[in-house]
């Protein structure tokens, strides 16, 4: 994966998906990290509102940052990866109704989500859908901008990843900020900032297990470590999704098997059968574990992403000085790109987590499934830290969540309904055996109209 500025002193980043979460936050660390001061960045979306509104806020950022960053909007996708240097892709076809759709079918078979982009059959669904468009974009990048790696925040994480490296020849790199936070939780414990904090994680997007912890350098034993973090654990981290983030069961779950899971319980719950199963809600359907205000709302995450436009229309059109651009997100775009161009950032943890194939890091898993683990980074590409073979425990979790991935794939490649099927019998929330057939059937013609993606 050998980078290569291809005009001269200056780098391109082609942005698409204009989402109001993710942009300007990677936009704003990228001036908060200095160095690149050098760079073009092109923004396109289907969707010429949040278009206009991510240009206008970042346009004033770079000013205000008194940043040569340079923005501007295309008007097509070919237009906006012509000349890119790397590929920022953060999109959600079919957006928040459909997600509403797929929801409902689930609940009408007594399947309830906390998120639903990682695991369960909203999830499996998801990837049916957001599947043809990714690759569609590498297929375009393969012609348009070939050496440019493909950096997607873009969520089902792991099979997005798995298509995207196994069906065509770009490059592509997963980015999730679970660990960050975790690191921060850690961070705030021991008194120390977080680039004092070392951690090696190894798992899938949204349940990774950090196994060992160093803080200034000297290596920390994880018991002590949990006892360490718990008060700050349970207090919770403001997710930038717009919600609190607890870790209740997260770290009491750590306490049993010694290894702290990168997540929160809004992730980390929908991995397993027991906070969500019909056994863990009573008559009245309130959940017996508390978990109630983090089920899917998606009532809620429309009027999260109006609060979010209305802030990020505020930061363009209505404020002397947009505030929080000292703020650092954690969306790592900027360690990425100065990583591969063997540069050191400014914000660069001594490695980065990221969703990649695992290659031989773990010899206990199968060589092309996308993980969530330590990498480095150089002009030759990302390397994958070598780890040890994973525990019995450990491989019995992931085991089963890498073959969810794995069918999850192929069926959103291939159309393959069987492939579908065998991914949503795997799944942990699938309680109900009788109701498979009928929740296929509908899951699958609900996301039939994406399987053609749109440019």
């Amino acid at each position: 994966m050998a980078k290569v500025k291809s005009k001269g002193t200056r780098r391109q980043i082609a942005f698409i998906g204009a989402s109001y979460l993710f942009v300007h936050q990677a936009v704003r660390d990228m001036l908060l990290n200095g160095g690149l001061n050098d760079t073009d960045i092109v923004l396109y979306d289907i969707n010429p509102e949040p278009l206009k509104l991510e240009h206008d806020v970042i346009s004033r950022m770079i000013s205000q940052a008194g940043s040569g960053m340079t923005v501007r909007t295309a008007k097509s996708r070919r237009e906006a990866l012509n000349g890119a240097d790397y590929v920022v892709v953060s999109v959600l076809v079919g957006g928040l109704d459909q997600a509403e759709i797929d929801d409902n079918i689930c609940r009408k078979y007594g399947i309830r989500h906390t998120v639903g982009d990682t695991i369960g059959p909203m999830c499996t669904a998801r990837m049916l859908r957001q599947t043809p468009l990714l690759l569609d974009i590498a297929k375009d990048m393969e012609k348009i901008c070939p050496k440019a790696p493909l950096l997607s925040p873009t969520n089902p994480m792991a099979g997005l990843v798995t298509a995207v490296t196994r069906y065509t020849s770009v490059d592509c790199i997963g980015i999730c900020h679970g660990t960050h936070f975790a690191m921060g939780t850690i961070a705030k414990s021991y008194k120390v900032k977080i680039d004092e904090v070392q951690v090696n994680v190894v798992g899938v997007n949204h349940l990774g297990f950090i196994d060992r912890v160093w803080v200034k350098g000297k290596e920390k034993q994880m018991p002590d470590v949990i006892k360490k973090i718990w008060a700050e654990a349970l207090k919770g981290y403001n997710d930038p999704a717009g919600h609190v983030d607890h870790a209740e069961y997260a770290i009491q779950y750590a306490n049993m098997v010694g290894y702290l899971p990168n997540n929160g319980d809004h992730h980390f719950t929908e991995f397993f059968p027991w906070f969500f199963a019909p056994h863990a809600f009573d008559k009245q359907g309130e959940n017996k574990y508390n978990l109630d205000k983090i089920l899917l709302n998606v009532p809620g995450r429309r009027k999260r992403k109006l609060e979010f436009k209305k802030i990020i229309s505020d930061w363009a059109y209505n404020v002397d000085k947009i505030p929080d651009m000292d703020k650092y997100g954690g969306e790592h775009i900027q360690d990425i790109v100065l990583g591969l161009e063997g540069k050191k950032s400014q914000m660069t943890l001594s490695q980065l987590h990221l969703n990649v194939p695992n290659k031989d890091a773990v010899p206990n898993l199968p060589a092309d499934a996308v993980l969530e683990i330590n990498v480095t980074l150089d002009k030759k590409g990302a390397h994958v830290i070598k780890n040890p073979p994973l525990d019995m425990y450990r491989w019995g979790v992931l085991s089963p969540l890498v073959a969810i991935n794995e069918l999850a794939t192929r069926a959103a490649v291939e159309k393959d309904r069987r492939a579908f099927r065998q991914a949503l019998l795997l799944d942990p929330m699938m309680y109900d055996f009788d109701t498979l057939p009928k929740l296929e059937e509908e899951l699958w013609e609900a996301n039939r109209k994406y399987f053609k993606p749109v440019k």
